[in-house]
């Protein structure tokens, strides 16, 4: 049976953006974060984390390290009752200044490749699923994945990316918010199609080792 996941960006959206974090000293969890995360669980939701690295491409630290801090990130959550059940990334980049990592991947968001190859690997429902980021990178990429896409005011906040345009399903203040909202979705069954119900707040989302 597949299962509705909620998608979640990293940076920006779960800890502090402070400029390519990856280091211990660089994982600060935002405010409200654990127990958004636990009243999403608590609805059943599996998370799955997609996160675009382009700095690795760009050589400011490499796969292993970004991989010794998601497993921080994880057990630093599983601590607080809360399980991040997979870890997906792009450390590719178009414009990358080391070569192994330059292309234009499928992976990178906005394109949907994380979240598709996610769903595929792990059974995840995406018309059920949500994709929670800051950027518009992040809700392009879900709607991409035909899942429903929040904005959150956090980290870049939808600012940045001049080239894209994006209309998320719902605007948040921040992941409680999201969570907030996702909770009166379930709760009212509304169609996946019907938001307007939940109009958008005023302003106050493993791979590595895949190759394209």
């Amino acid at each position: 049976m597949k299962r509705p996941a909620i998608f979640l960006d990293r940076d920006g959206t779960l800890i502090e953006d402070v400029g390519y974090p990856h280091r211990p000293a660089d994982l600060r969890l935002l405010a409200g974060v654990v127990p958004a995360l636990q009243e999403l669980q608590a609805l059943g939701f599996v998370f799955v984390v997609v996160t675009n690295q382009s700095g690795i491409a760009r050589g400011y630290f490499d796969e292993d390290q970004m991989h010794a801090f998601h497993a921080l990130l994880g057990e630093r959550l599983e601590a607080a009752g809360v399980r991040i059940e997979a870890f997906y990334d792009c450390p590719f980049h178009p414009e990358a200044s080391v070569a192994a990592y330059r292309c234009d991947s499928p992976l990178r968001k906005p394109k949907p490749g994380m979240l598709l190859l996610a769903a595929e690997e792990r059974s995840l429902d995406l018309a059920n699923s949500y994709v929670i980021g800051d950027k518009k990178s992040d809700v392009l990429a879900g709607q991409a994945a035909t899942c429903r896409s929040i904005l959150v005011q956090t980290g870049k906040a939808g600012t940045g990316e001049p080239e894209l345009a994006a209309q998320p399903d719902f605007v948040a203040t921040d992941l409680a918010t999201a969570a907030e909202w996702i909770s009166a979705m379930c709760e009212n069954g509304i169609p996946r199609s019907d938001t307007t119900a939940y109009p958008a707040s005023p302003k106050s989302g493993h791979s590595a080792g895949v190759r394209p």
